[in-house]
């Protein structure tokens, strides 16, 4: 037993259902055994490849001093936990599950009452998404930068996302699962995809979540499908008891400058933290936020960052679904000249050649999963006019906007297409033409193979030559295209290494296929369309104050309020303690206008 910061900390072993050893790390508050609070504590509960720590070492005395035992378990095959690794296949509902074995060793500990909740981001995010799919009755979970079903994030319509798969793997030592990638191409509920698909199990989740994203994170759609799903599918304690906050952010839901933008200081204005922080305060100990109180849906509706002006977009929007009710459907016709306009055109065809062994280079994206390679071309909104002088990339150009145009939702692209291959796939990317800079700036992107024009779980290669009607759903974004602005939409049949190149042969999938063929892939002009969802300024939800926004302080000893009567104070027990003569530590000020946090130091 190691005494650190009056923290009481020690490790664990526990046995997985195979007889693999899981390690457990401990942090108690060292009051809950020799002081005059006694246990059980609720407990927060972090499960992870990357470490023995979690979430940060500056967060654990933080943690224990409000009350909490806070328990690390790292995945199997990691930092002390013995079996081969299989990161994220073990931590489901399938023959091994090892996110339960530990939350069920947790339900037996003394220092355990009753209530447990998980946090952290990334692989820590889907390691929540995917225990609450077991059926174990947590507390609450608020899973950042991640998603619900893994099958969707490796292969969004159908194609294989090879920059993440590959650099993620790499970077936890378990590039032996690209050939179990390779070989489940298609979903199927028999195949190990199954065990990390929550949408299969949305009436196990019985509790509320919190899911944080951004709009340039890899895995935005993830978070709000889930959200929504469990909002209106989930079980008993789910349904209705979500929360999403959505950033302008990357990875990692703090920095305002993402690709080739930097939004507003009011980008921040928002703390992804402090969401996570009141979640679990609230759902432990009544304390926080009141949450019935916050809107179920808060995201940032982005736009020209080289307006000053915040009134209509790069602001926060709040309202009860996403996408918000009120919008409208705007169609906007591909035209054979290049223009992108409301009217019908002239029926046409455009054909170009698309080579799996010369793709179109990535630039810009959503692949950035945490690293040093944040700054790399490979994310977030870049320029994508490079791509302009290829043979092989079609693209399309509104008018002039003379007035601000709002898109929040997952725009489609339906397009009537051929090729003279069994198989190909086809790319658009949504950009924004900034005419002060000659920049198009990349928004949203989505992509479809042929074979799996009718769904994932399932292949039906194309016949040459025959025309078919496909729809290609974007990723979901809120985005204002300012006046004097253009929107430019990309068509092409490659981003590489974003996507693994489809060798046109039709055969079965493989990582590097030695055979590659070059496919001519036609877009017939006529009918085909990009569709937005799109708005009046009028119908969205004005910004209010935001939460974190504090008036509550301690002056020397005595904690005061600006603007609001102070009613009571609690301390992180729940204790009622007088508003003059606090110690060091936090507290939880009930006031007329809310409860707010005051840190004494």
């Amino acid at each position: 037993m190691i005494w650190v910061l009056s923290v009481i900390h020690f490790n664990a072993n526990v046995l997985a259902v195979d007889g693999e050893t899981l390690k457990v790390y401990v942090w108690l508050p060292d009051s809950a055994v020799s002081g005059p609070d006694t246990l059980p504590l609720p407990v927060i509960l972090v499960r992870t490849p990357y470490d023995t720590i979690g979430l940060s070492s500056s967060y654990i005395p933080i943690i224990t001093s409000l009350g909490y035992a806070y328990v690390v378990s790292t995945f199997r095959g990691y930092w002390g936990s013995t079996g081969i690794r299989l990161p994220f296949l073990a931590e489901g509902w399938g023959t091994l599950h090892d996110g339960l074995d530990v939350s069920n060793w947790i339900s037996s500990r003394p220092w355990y009452n009753g209530k447990i909740c998980m946090a952290g981001g990334s692989a820590l995010g889907f390691s929540q998404y995917f225990l609450g799919g077991t059926g174990f009755p947590l507390t609450c979970i608020s899973p950042a930068v991640a998603g619900i079903s893994l099958y969707n994030e490796v292969y969004p319509g159908g194609v294989m996302r090879r920059f993440i798969a590959e650099y993620w793997l790499t970077g936890v030592g378990a590039t032996h699962l690209l050939d179990s990638i390779e070989k489940y191409y298609i979903y199927s509920d028999t195949t190990p995809w199954a065990w990390v698909n929550g949408y299969n199990r949305l009436s196990y989740y019985t509790f509320p979540v919190l899911h944080l994203t951004g709009w340039f994170d890899a895995f935005t759609e993830g978070a709000i499908w889930g959200f929504l799903a469990l909002q209106y599918y989930g079980g008993v304690g789910a349904r209705g008891k979500q929360y999403i906050l959505i950033g302008p952010w990357m990875h990692d839901l703090s920095i305002r400058t993402v690709g080739d933008l930097t939004f507003p200081p009011n980008a921040n204005s928002l703390s992804a933290t402090d969401f996570a922080f009141n979640w679990i305060l609230y759902h432990t100990k009544g304390l926080g936020w009141d949450w019935d109180t916050v809107p179920p849906v808060i995201f940032y509706l982005m736009g020209d960052v080289n307006s000053p002006d915040t009134t209509l977009f790069n602001r926060w929007v709040k309202t009860d679904t996403f996408p918000p009710r009120g919008g409208y459907t705007t169609s906007l016709y591909l035209h054979s000249d290049g223009r992108l306009l409301p009217s019908t055109p002239t029926p046409d065809t455009l054909t170009y050649f698309y080579d799996p062994n010369n793709p179109v280079p990535t630039i810009g994206g959503f692949d950035y999963i945490g690293g040093p390679i944040r700054d790399s071309i490979l994310f977030g909104p870049r320029d994508l006019t490079p791509w302009e002088g290829r043979g092989d990339v079609l693209v399309f150009s509104s008018d002039t906007l003379s007035e601000p145009l709002i898109v929040i939702g997952s725009p489609e692209v339906e397009l009537l297409v051929s090729s003279d291959r069994y198989d190909t796939d086809f790319m658009v990317f949504l950009a924004d033409y900034y005419p002060s800079t000659g920049k198009s700036i990349l928004i949203t992107e989505g992509v479809l193979r042929m074979r799996n024009r009718n769904g994932t779980d399932r292949e039906e290669l194309i016949t040459p030559g025959d025309t078919y009607r496909i729809r290609i759903r974007m990723r979901n974004t809120a985005y204002a295209f300012n006046t004097g602005h253009v929107l430019k939409l990309y068509i092409t049949s490659s981003k590489f290494p974003s996507y693994e190149p489809n060798p046109n042969t039709g055969a079965p999938f493989q990582i590097d296929d030695p055979v590659r063929l070059v496919a001519t892939n036609s877009i017939y002009i006529g009918d085909s369309r990009l569709i937005l969802s799109t708005y009046d300024p009028s119908v969205l939800v004005e910004e209010r104050k935001p939460k974190t926004s504090p008036y509550c302080y301690a002056h020397l000893s005595e904690i005061r309020c600006n603007g609001a009567k102070v009613l009571k104070v609690y301390d992180v027990r729940g204790r009622v303690v007088d508003v003059k003569g606090v110690r060091r530590g936090v507290y939880f000020v009930k006031t007329t206008r809310g409860i707010f946090k005051v840190m004494v130091r």
